[in-house]
Formats: structure tokens, sequence, C-alpha cells
């Protein structure tokens, strides 16, 4: 089943409670390198590498397939990745004419990951629009060369629909698979990929055809790629926020986050999860971060987590718009984060479905945040533990200290849901939280 990701802005008593649904994704970020073929389809790399947009109107001639490769544009992995690994990416139609999105225009198009190999060891997994393969609307299209013999196939025409797909890579000596959006799994592939290339690609068919794809939260397995160094701003940051974490339950997922966010459609959280539903981290727990940016969900598995009390951190630097993550001390992720102060904060665990328990602690909670004081920095009130409990979750403030140091037990049996729902389509969580102090209040 496709998981539903998005997050959940209440206001209760003039506090915003802002929640993000726990999922699963990659840990490493490595350098893309943008280009194009055509000067009229471009590309470009967000600056840590995970998101990446190729689009434009294609300005050479000829039909693609009938001569040279000049009919795309994207970004590619600037060092080869190892000889097995996997890519999580989702790939979203960014061409909305009238409101109503889609990968392009035209007589064909065409989104797409792409590893290469060798010339007769590739294969590209994305969608297609085209007049002999679905000429009303895209389908999925697998294309490659094994050995030099040509690979894949195409989905019956139209038989895939909607402007955003996830996709989950893997490649190893056995072949290369594709996951797409949690549902069914194709292949493995017989192609060889000893230290493939990776590229995310758009492609127009035909002069003036218009190709527009944007590839996000673009992430690789641990070891899988060269992985980039971690980015610390200089001076202090505006928000930081610590906790020990210790995460348990039984059943088949449950976690434990801290989470900041603000009142305009924008979180970060960060913390450890478990869930047994996952092909990424396959039951084991993992540290993750969560990011929502203008409603825009996004999120990474970042390395596996211990068992039993893990310390966790993020810090978010406002004039660049930066934040770092760091586990027991290191800083394991940073990316890109727009928040607009005011701030609040979560305390926070989740369980998967019906049926299953969590019984998480967030301990010695420890929040800095603001620049401009007395008027606007530091925390207001106590901690809320009442308001935002779901699905037969609690949050409790055990011992008792209204602002820094708090300890939080979160637990619970999940109930209430329906059968088709969990975690992913409802906010099953125990939450407390607490606002940043702002004019008085």
């Amino acid at each position: 089943m496709f998981k539903i990701r998005y997050m959940v802005v209440l206001v209760v008593a003039t506090v915003y409670l802002f929640v993000i649904l726990p999922d699963a994704a990659y840990a490493d970020r490595t350098t893309l390198s943008p280009y194009s073929w055509d000067s009229g389809l471009k590309a470009t790399s967000s600056r840590f590498n995970d998101t990446a947009h190729a689009w434009g109107m294609r300005n050479t001639q000829g039909a693609w397939g009938t001569s040279g490769v000049n009919y795309q544009s994207g970004s590619t992995t600037k060092y080869r990745a190892a000889s097995s690994g996997s890519v999580g990416v989702t790939l979203k139609g960014t061409y909305c004419p009238g409101g109503k999105c889609t990968y392009g225009s035209g007589t064909g198009y065409k989104g797409l990951v792409q590893l290469w190999n060798d010339p007769k060891n590739y294969i590209a997994f994305g969608l297609i629009k085209d007049p002999g393969v679905s000429p009303s609307s895209t389908t999925l299209m697998i294309e490659g060369s094994a050995d030099g013999k040509p690979i894949g196939g195409y989905w019956p025409a139209n038989a895939i629909t909607g402007s955003s797909h996830r996709f989950t890579v893997e490649w190893s000596s056995k072949g290369i698979s594709v996951n797409v959006d949690g549902n069914v799994t194709l292949g493995p592939y017989r192609v060889k990929a000893t230290n493939p290339s990776i590229s995310f690609l758009a492609a127009a068919r035909e002069n003036k055809d218009i190709s527009d794809t944007t590839f996000s939260g673009i992430s690789f397995s641990p070891g899988s790629v060269r992985s980039q160094s971690i980015y610390i701003p200089p001076g202090n940051p505006y928000l930081s926020y610590s906790a020990t974490l210790n995460e348990t339950g039984t059943g088949t997922g449950h976690s434990a986050y801290i989470n900041a966010h603000d009142a305009y459609n924008n979180a970060l959280a960060v913390g450890v999860q478990t869930d047994k539903s996952s092909p990424e981290s396959r039951g084991a727990p993992y540290f993750v971060w969560e990011r929502v940016q203008n409603g825009e969900f996004t999120y990474d598995y970042i390395d596996p987590a211990a068992n039993g009390d893990n310390d966790v951190a993020l810090k978010w630097w406002l004039g660049e718009n930066v934040a770092v993550m760091y586990a027991n001390g290191k800083p394991i992720s940073n990316i890109s984060l727009n928040l607009k102060p005011r701030l609040f904060f979560n305390a926070e665990a989740n369980a998967r479905k019906n049926g299953d328990t969590v019984d998480s602690t967030v301990k010695n909670t420890q929040i800095t945040v603001g620049n401009n004081c007395p008027s606007r920095c530091g925390l207001n009130g106590s901690w809320n533990t009442s308001s935002f409990n779901f699905y037969g979750l609690t949050a409790q403030n055990t011992n008792g200290l209204p602002q820094n140091g708090a300890n939080f037990r979160l637990y619970g049996k999940v109930s209430g849901l329906k059968s088709s729902e969990d975690w992913d389509s409802n906010l099953v969580a125990a939450i407390g939280m607490i606002a940043q102090y702002w004019d008085g209040k």
C-alpha cells in the first residue's frame, strides 16, 4: 500500500501542534553534478543534494532513440557507487499549467532514475508518456541492457497515475530491482552493477516537448556511495534541542522523537524508529529525521541506533537555514530547513497499528531558542501532556519539571484505528509540547 505522509496542525488554547507521522527512508547524501545535453533543458541539485530538478523545453531535433542522447537533462553522482546498495527517491511531476501537475507536455516525456555500469549494463526505472506506449498519460517504464541484451518493458498504457511516486532501487551481485510506492517490486534484472553511476533525469521526446520532474528525498543506504561531509555553520544556532531517547514497544512499529516546528507548515523531527514493515530498516531501530517544508514531507533513515538510551540533538541556524542532527554527541546529518519563529517543541512517541504498543522515554529535554532576549527567547509556560494523545497513547511528565530537564514517559496500546489504517494514514501519538517565549506569552 502506498504510504501517506503528511503533517497535522491543531490549534488548542493558542498552542500549535505539528506532528510528523513516522516513516522510513535511507541514510547517506552524496555529491550530485547537474548537466544537460540540450540548450533548452535545465538541471539543478539542492545544497545538500537531497533534491534535484530537471526541466525545460527541448530545442534539438529528432525523436528520442533515433540519434544521440540529446533529449535529456539531470544530475548524476559525482563518484561511482559501491557494488551494492540502495537509493530512495520520490519522482514528482512539476509541470503544472492550470494547477494540474504532470511530468511534462507534448508528444512524449520521461522522469527516471538510471544506474549505468558500462555500455552493456545499465537500467532506467521511470515514468513515460510516449505515442506508442501510453499516448494519453504516463505509465511505468523499465529500459536497459544486461550484457548487451535489451531488458525491461512497460506497464499497460495509463496503468500508473498521479504526479508523485516513490521509487526504491536496490542493486547487488544478484541484479537490480525497483519498488514502486512501497507496493510492488520488479526484478531483479540481471544487470551488472560493480560500480554504477546513478542519475536522476528528465527527457523530452521531440523538439518543443517539455519535461519537468523534481526528485525529492534522494538518499542512499549506508556505505553505498561516497558520503558528503557534514557542514556545521559557524556561530551559535538559533535553536538547540537535545534529549535522551529510549525507544521500546511491541508489535510492528514504535518510535521516539524530538520535534521543532513553526505555525506555517514547517517542521523537523529527529529520533529513533523501529518498523517491521519497512524493507529499508527490516525492523531494526534506526536514527531518523523527518522534515516538512511548506507542507511537503521528506525523510531519512540515517544510521542504526542502539537498543536502550540514545542521546539525540537538533540544531538550527536561522541565518543559513541549515539544521544539523546529532546522535550520542556526533553530527550524523545536515539539511536545509526553513522555519519561521515563533517555534514550538514536541517530545513524542508513536506506535504503528491496532494492537502495537509503545513505551518510550524522552528524558532531560534541553531547549535553547531565540536571539532577541529577553522578549523572544527561552520557553513559555510548562509542557502540555494532556491535549495531544491519540488512539490509546498517553504522555506523562514523570519528574514534573515545567521546562528544561523534563522527563517523559510516552506509552500505550493502539486502539480505535480502522483495519486499513496505521500511522501513515493517522496521527497515532503521545506528545508533550511547549512553546517559545514570545513577547510575554
